[in-house]
């Protein structure tokens, strides 16, 4: 596979949430593509928060888009100079007021490789404990719920839990626990 050539870009959209920006390129078999719409984000993080009895923390949202309240674990942008892991722990307490005490990565994904250039970084984290109240931003209006990992599958089957990259989180952290709890066993 050859990479495609960007011949030119031109800025549409610049502010604190995106940049959206119109490639002219040229495809390896000599074919023009113009406008291709590229859009640049931080990354995001997920974090997948389970207690001690193996219940996990989820998220109720509304995602002004879909028109939809979401349910979704906790997550959010990556700020400038933050880093993941740094991200993980800031947005955990503030959308839910949780702590861990054990954080382990668990993948690293891109959102959508054709439009967007930015990943999304999961987490999982063990050993909550209540630290806080909730400390949401002015577009976040968060209720906090638990379901075990049973019932979150019942809700991606019938569609209550339906953001696709979270459903991604969620089964990548479920192979994740999968090795802890091997290697806790060795």
């Amino acid at each position: 596979m050859k990479p495609w050539i960007r011949l030119d870009s031109t800025t549409l959209v610049r502010d604190r949430w995106i940049r959206l920006r119109a490639d002219r390129c040229r495809l390896a078999n000599g074919e023009l593509i113009e406008p291709y719409y590229v859009m640049e984000e931080p990354d995001w993080i997920h974090i997948v928060p389970v207690h001690d009895d193996g219940r996990m923390v989820l998220v109720h949202q509304y995602r002004h888009a879909a028109a939809i309240t979401s349910i979704e674990f906790p997550g959010g942008i990556i700020d400038a100079g933050e880093s993941p892991a740094d991200a993980a722990a800031r947005e955990l307490l503030e959308e839910t007021g949780f702590q861990a005490r054990d954080w382990h990565p668990v993948a690293s994904f891109f959102a959508n490789p054709a439009r967007q250039t930015n990943r999304v970084h999961v987490f999982l984290a063990h050993g909550l404990t209540s630290a806080a109240a909730q400390k949401l931003d002015a577009t976040e209006d968060i209720t906090c719920s638990e379901a075990t990992v049973e019932e979150i599958k019942d809700m991606i089957v019938d569609g209550r839990f339906s953001h696709g990259l979270n459903i991604a989180s969620f089964y990548l952290a479920l192979a994740k626990l999968g090795t802890l709890s091997n290697l806790q066993k060795a």
